[in-house]
């Protein structure tokens, strides 16, 4: 059995890392913040069974909101991608904004967990943000219903050593996807200098017991 490299442990860890950075932003905001709501409520409550004592139930709700504020911005600060907040889809249309000359075609339908796709966003972020500089733009192709397929090519030749590119994968694999890069087919008659680049992420999500 071969030894796993230093790089492939520390994609190991830092795949783990995203994981707890997600479980904590959760807690954060589906319990803690739920448990303060529920507080401010019964605040509400007593100030309308206890009017005389408004004035100080008003302080403590103000003390609360601004506990809620900060539960609130300390799990935005924690959540690892922008997928929570808006969907793989339109975080993608977003990054294709950020890097401009990026388009997106985007059909798959396959429900995947909240890591996974958090995983796959980071995945192509690295990829978009690798091929940058392409002269003809990057295109991102997202199909699936059952697995997810993920295709990203540009034009411009195969960077092995691109350590953002050498992230990206590695990430993903211990995400449990597959992660290749491939040169472009040269059509006939084209120059050498016009060679693309073909990045395939794949997941095959679990079929349903019966399914």
């Amino acid at each position: 059995m071969s030894k796993k490299s230093p790089a492939d442990e520390l994609a190991r860890e830092c795949a783990g890392l995203y994981t707890e950075l997600r479980r904590a932003s959760s807690l954060l905001h589906d319990e803690v913040g739920a448990l303060l709501a529920v507080a401010g409520l019964r605040l509400q409550l007593v100030s309308m069974d206890f009017p005389d004592a408004g004035a100080r139930v008003a302080e403590v709700a103000e003390a609360l909101e601004g506990a809620m504020e900060h539960v609130r911005k300390l799990s935005r600060q924690l959540e690892p991608s922008p997928v929570r907040r808006t969907g793989l889809k339109n975080a993608l249309l977003d990054l294709a904004k950020e890097f401009g000359g990026v388009t997106v075609r985007y059909t798959a339908t396959a429900v995947l967990a909240p890591a996974v796709v958090d995983a796959l966003y980071r995945a192509i972020a690295s990829v978009v943000a690798s091929a940058s500089d392409a002269p003809g733009g990057t295109h991102i192709s997202v199909t699936g219903s059952q697995s997810v397929t993920t295709r990203i090519v540009w034009i411009g030749r195969l960077r092995h050593a691109d350590k953002a590119l050498v992230a990206a994968a590695l990430l993903a694999r211990h995400s449990g996807m597959s992660f290749e890069i491939t040169a472009k087919p040269e059509k006939k008659g084209q120059n050498k200098t016009n060679q693309g680049t073909i990045v395939v992420i794949q997941y095959a999500g679990r079929r349903p017991a019966g399914g």
